[in-house]
């Protein structure tokens, strides 16, 4: 019961942002946060409908509701003139932007662990070095597959001031290794904890 109240709780969270950002993405005609809130809209529903069958615990659903909020927050919360995305936390080095990155992909990793971890036998499940390898490089597929989606927002709503230069999608790609890496010394700890 407990469960269920706290994946109620973080989706009526979500639900509440998304509507307000929503709104205020139609007042100020920012179609790029539209574009964004659909696809954030269709990976919601997909997660409710499915999310059992993807054996995502209560832990990785509050991930995914920090990441979306995180997002959604970064685009369209101003600090003075300054988008919260272009915030940087430590100048010159880490932007709020790479955190969301940082922390999406951290994430993206322990849902490709969730659903590959039932069809895992036990020569790959504790080998800690082919799994984490695998797991890395289907969350940088994850992260492509975002940067791609900011393709087409730079395409099609020309947001290209807003997504950012190479550098900087080179920097999230960078940002998305470095948060899967984590994930990956995470989900080793939790594997040599459980065998004990």
């Amino acid at each position: 019961m407990f469960k269920i109240n706290k994946l109620k709780a973080m989706l009526f969270f979500t639900i509440g942002y998304l509507i307000i950002f929503t709104v205020t993405a139609i007042i100020n005609r920012n179609y790029e946060f539209l574009y964004y809130t659909i696809i954030m809209s269709i990976l919601i529903a997909i997660t409710i409908l499915y999310h059992k069958k993807f054996h995502l615990s209560t832990g990785v659903i509050a991930g995914l509701t920090l990441v979306g909020a995180m997002h959604i927050f970064g685009g369209n919360i101003y600090i003075g003139n300054t988008r919260l995305y272009d915030i940087w936390i430590i100048d010159g080095i880490v932007k709020y932007d790479f955190i969301v990155h940082f922390i999406g992909i951290f994430v993206a990793t322990l849902i490709a662990y969730s659903l590959l971890h039932p069809y895992l036998d036990k020569r790959l499940r504790y080998n800690n070095l082919l799994l984490p390898l695998l797991l890395v490089l289907i969350a940088l597929g994850m992260g492509a597959l975002n940067e791609i989606a900011e393709l087409v927002a730079v395409v099609f709503f020309g947001a290209a001031e807003k997504v950012g230069n190479y550098m900087n999608n080179a920097l999230d790609l960078m940002f998305n290794l470095f948060g899967s890496i984590t994930a990956c010394f995470y989900l080793i700890y939790y594997h040599n904890k459980k065998k004990k």
